[in-house]
């Protein structure tokens, strides 16, 4: 079965999300990395939040560094919707693997996992140093992250030596093509506060 991290429904599958993100922090040490579980800085006491996880594999400081930035929540699902399949269990038909996450973003984001566990398997070193920025309130607005990204920017901080970033939640055309994404829609916000003067400029 897949892991239910559903962040819309954060009352009822934070626990699942956690879960998730510990089991992708227990992959990248057993690949020798290094990881961290960072609280959200928008948790509260009354309203607690995905903890989100950094990780490295950093071997060498001539090499370019690239980090990867991936969620591991999900969006809710059940077979009624239209699912062929029960969406929370991997399922392969015709080569194919149908679940809730396999291509947004679970798939994409495990990806960087199963690429540096071949080179470690062939005995290739990685040609650049990797790091992975993955959050688990992503289908939820991103909660905290956008503060996590401001204070990991700083001098020595887990994102100031990165050269180039990836972002790892987009799609395959084929089953050996993938998708290069080089420019997102996104959003754009704007605050506009206006005063005015607290008493009359002119009577006419």
């Amino acid at each position: 079965h897949l892991c239910l991290s559903i962040s819309a429904e954060l009352d009822e599958h934070l626990v699942d999300i956690v879960k998730m993100i510990e089991w992708t922090k227990a992959y990248v040490e057993r690949l020798n990395g290094k990881a961290q579980m960072v609280d959200n800085p928008a948790s509260t006491e009354d309203r607690p939040y995905p903890p989100i996880l950094m990780a490295e594999f950093h071997s060498d400081p001539s090499k370019k560094t690239v980090c990867v930035y991936g969620h591991l929540d999900v969006q809710p699902a059940k077979k009624e919707d239209g699912w062929d399949t029960d969406p929370f269990v991997l399922t392969e038909k015709d080569g194919k693997l149908f679940g809730r996450g396999s291509t947004d973003d679970k798939g994409p984001a495990l990806s960087w996992l199963w690429i540096i566990e071949a080179h470690q398997s062939l005995g290739i070193e990685l040609p650049v140093n990797i790091k992975l920025f993955y959050e688990g309130m992503e289908e939820s607005g991103s909660v905290g992250f956008f503060d996590l990204i401001a204070r990991e920017s700083k001098d020595g901080k887990f994102l100031s030596d990165v050269d180039f970033f990836c972002v790892s939640d987009n799609y395959w055309v084929g089953k050996r093509k993938p998708c290069l994404t080089y420019g997102l829609r996104g959003l754009a916000y704007f605050v506009v506060e206006v005063q005015g003067m607290e008493q009359d400029l002119h009577s006419g």
